[in-house]
């Protein structure tokens, strides 16, 4: 199977797994429900998609759905990490294309990982390497000025 092929089947199967993992998601602070899944490789060569959703235990701890997949899959020993698909139930941050720390996080493994945002309609909305991503900000409601 050529690697482009075998890349869009990945894609259904990531967009897959965010929208099992948004039903898990706990946003009881902000409201926001995020799924986000990642592709990674281990040490001998084997590829596996792990899930993970936002989990708001209080307002000092909070954690990304892109972060607790992340965790999952390094913790499993897969930390050649190819792509991460997000989505949210949130219009307004659909556009963003991860937060600048979980961005950093991807950021030490793998530069060239793809990102895909994912509409709630299950559509794609966003399609980039992680390196590019500086035309995306993820801008928060508290900037300092």
């Amino acid at each position: 199977m050529s690697s482009e092929k075998e890349l869009k089947i990945r894609e259904i199967d990531l967009r897959d797994a965010i929208f099992s993992a948004i039903t898990l998601a706990q946003a009881e602070i902000s409201k926001i429900r995020v799924g986000a899944a990642v592709l990674a490789v281990n040490s001998k060569g084997d590829s596996s998609i792990f899930s993970g959703c936002n989990i708001e235990i209080s307002f000092s701890r909070a954690f990304h759905a892109e972060n607790v997949a992340l965790l999952k899959a390094i913790s499993s020993g897969y930390t050649n990490i190819k792509a991460v698909a997000i989505t949210s139930d949130s219009e307004t941050k659909q556009g963003a294309a991860m937060c600048g720390c979980c961005r950093q996080d991807y950021m030490y493994l793998n530069p060239d990982c793809m990102i895909y945002v994912f509409n709630p309609d299950k559509s794609l909305k966003l399609k980039v390497k992680l390196i590019d991503t500086m035309k995306y900000p993820y801008l928060s409601k508290g900037m300092i000025r």
